[in-house]
């Protein structure tokens, strides 16, 4: 996948461009930010998204104009970035982030209206939110999921950029070291008083940081 739009030019050894290591970082993450143009403007918008080893896949009312820009066909560009720790050095400008992040630039052009692959998607998305939560829960009839609009974006290319270990300019003057950042997950705080499932104490459990 090297005819690239996108490539890492400054610190390029930080690159990658391994498909497989892009499947990897898109399915740990459910969060995204879609950049596209709309009448010569720019916009970027957060959006929840599920994958699958082909396509990105994201829903909304299809009234919504990301929606819409997606369903045509336009260009679109999504941005994934997981934060894993702050690097303190004893140089003011040394101070960096650890982090891995994605670019990817796609094009959708392919609204989903068969119900089988809607629901595959939104039972793809749960699994991913919340591992066991499929079999606890109403699925959707047809008219509710008639009245969400589901597009799939093909990836067409894209860079992977990550940054681990110390800071690049070290002394011995002060302190200097990574701070981790670890996502965990609170106690589910119930809003009907039902008993807290087993899989969400499952989860939280595996959240919780080594």
């Amino acid at each position: 996948m090297c005819t690239r739009k996108v490539r890492v030019v400054r610190y390029s050894e930080r690159a990658s461009y391994d498909r497989d290591e892009l499947i990897r970082l898109l399915s740990r993450n459910f969060i995204c930010h879609v950049g596209f143009i709309d009448e010569g403007e720019p916009y970027v918008i957060p959006m929840l998204y599920v994958n699958d080893d082909q396509y990105i896949y994201m829903h909304g009312s299809p009234d919504s104009r990301l929606i819409k820009i997606i369903g045509s066909g336009s260009p679109i560009v999504i941005a994934v970035t997981e934060v894993h720790g702050i690097v303190l050095s004893s140089n003011l400008c040394g101070n960096s982030i650890n982090y891995e992040s994605a670019i990817i630039y796609g094009r959708g052009g392919s609204f989903i209206n068969d119900s089988n692959e809607k629901l595959r998607v939104f039972q793809l998305l749960i699994n991913r939110l919340v591992p066991g939560r499929l079999n606890d829960t109403e699925l959707p009839t047809t008219n509710e999921l008639e009245s969400v609009a589901v597009v799939r974006i093909k990836i067409e290319d894209f860079a992977i950029k990550k940054r681990d270990g110390g800071p690049v300019i070290s002394s011995d003057r002060h302190w200097e070291g990574i701070i981790p950042i670890i996502m965990n997950y609170g106690m589910p705080i119930s809003t009907n008083n039902k008993p807290i499932p087993k899989y969400l104490m499952d989860l939280i459990a595996s959240r919780k940081p080594t």
